[in-house]
């Protein structure tokens, strides 16, 4: 199935760049980084060779140790792959590069002293797996850098071939008109929320439809992020690091308040003996911490420092997966209905944030002790603070969101749920499969 991602377009406008520098294109694993790499490539650029230094290191490395010449690492490229690699006519793709740190500092001096040759590299757990005692340097400000995660729901539409559809939906947000075809749309998404956005699941559910296959990739990915915690991670913080990221979506499915609370990771824990834990799924591109702001007021600044916080997974499918929901259920609107509706706005809230972090859009949560939540805080581009309330189905009454907009007033408000979009006063109501045009609705 093709899959269009829209960081295709920042390739392109980095290909055209006059002050180009070499890329980095980070994300977590298996969100597709080398195959929109090499398709890029295969689609605009005569020539594309690819360095993969997680299958063939031992042969690679030899290249870039203690050299910084550009001209001759070229020439031992294309001696090794048997293709003349010519300025501006071949794409070179280092994939992984974080695995070969002299390969890393060498982008420096293709930056100033080769900025001629096209150069994509891909990274993962690109925070945590480049050694500190390495002689080898991180190339400063000689590199642009694009981060690509998880397909957003947009992007699964384009995958189903439904373009007009999403063209459809974001014409409805903008407009705020309602969606003719909304309950197709719900349905969509409601098998979204159960599938993810990772290349390797959505695809298999487009060929097979067979969820249990899907589960079992989904079970399969995690255990190979857990891998990679006791691979990069020290001992003690990789135990930590673990017993986190299984707590996470538990702590998100509770009936009561979904703030991140480290008692029940470990009972005495303490937020310095995790922080590092914290940093490193984060770094790792698996965990989106989702601060309490200290005052609804732009810049949003975070509570104690940043130690009020909810943590959403970085793929909903993977949450779900974690948390055990038979899609097949979830996906009937009969059987999403009777989903207590508390263990649903977990999924619903994790699916939202994925989507904000994806469009670039900070946000963080607003809470008056246990009286009043607001569950996100936008800042558009007046930096007015926007009040963004989250629901699973299409109960929409809030005593929450009224009691912030008495409060402080804002000059509008949004609303996600399971409703089709409609206006009141100062209140837009949008539907959650919506949410990837909020870019365009921040800056009307």
């Amino acid at each position: 199935m093709e899959m269009e991602r829209k960081v295709e377009a920042e390739l392109l406008a980095w290909r055209d760049r006059p002050q180009r520098q070499p890329l980095l294109l980070l994300g977590a694993r298996q969100v597709g980084k080398t195959f929109t790499a090499e398709r890029f490539g295969q689609r605009h650029f005569a020539e594309t060779v690819t360095l993969n230094f997680q299958t063939d290191l031992a042969r690679l490395r030899p290249v870039f140790d203690g050299r910084i010449e550009p001209g001759a690492i070229v020439q031992d490229i294309a001696y090794l792959t048997g293709t003349e690699v010519t300025p501006g006519q071949t794409l070179l793709i280092f994939d992984e590069i974080q695995l070969c740190p002299p390969a890393l500092t060498s982008l420096k001096y293709f930056a100033e002293r080769a900025p001629e040759y096209a150069i994509l590299a891909t990274g993962s757990l690109f925070g945590v797996s480049v050694r500190r005692e390495d002689p080898y340097t991180f190339p400063v400000g000689k590199v642009d850098i694009v981060h690509m995660h998880p397909l957003d729901f947009e992007e699964y539409l384009w995958a189903l071939g439904k373009h007009l559809q999403a063209d459809g939906i974001r014409a409805s947000a903008t407009q705020h008109t309602p969606f003719p075809a909304h309950d197709d749309a719900m349905r969509w998404l409601r098998q979204y929320l159960m599938l993810g956005g990772l290349p390797r699941a959505v695809a298999t559910f487009a060929e097979t439809q067979d969820w249990a296959e899907v589960r079992r990739i989904q079970r399969d990915l995690a255990t190979l992020y857990v891998a990679d915690m006791a691979l990069y991670a020290t001992p003690p913080d990789a135990v930590r690091t673990r017993l986190i990221w299984d707590s996470a979506p538990h702590q998100l499915a509770r009936e009561t308040s979904r703030k991140f609370i480290l008692s029940e990771v470990r009972k005495g824990a303490r937020f310095h003996q995790y922080e590092t834990s914290f940093a490193w799924l984060e770094a790792a591109g698996l965990l989106h911490c989702h601060h309490q702001t200290e005052t609804p007021a732009a810049p949003l600044r975070p509570r104690n420092g940043g130690t009020f916080f909810k943590a959403y997974l970085f793929d909903v499918g993977i949450l779900s997966a974690q948390l055990g929901v038979a899609p097949q259920v979830f996906c009937s609107e009969a059987g999403y209905g009777q989903i207590s509706p508390a263990f649903r706005g977990g999924i619903v809230e994790n699916y939202v944030k994925q989507a904000l972090v994806a469009a670039g859009i900070d946000s963080q949560y607003w809470s008056s002790g246990n009286l009043a939540e607001v569950d996100f805080l936008l800042v558009d581009q007046t930096m007015n603070v926007i009040p963004l309330e989250v629901k699973s189905g299409e109960h929409t009454r809030s005593r929450s969101l009224e009691s912030y907009r008495k409060r402080f007033a804002p000059t509008r408000a949004l609303r996600l749920s399971a409703k089709n979009t409609g206006v009141d006063d100062t209140l837009l109501n949008l539907p959650l499969y919506a949410t990837f045009a909020l870019p365009d609705v921040l800056t009307q």
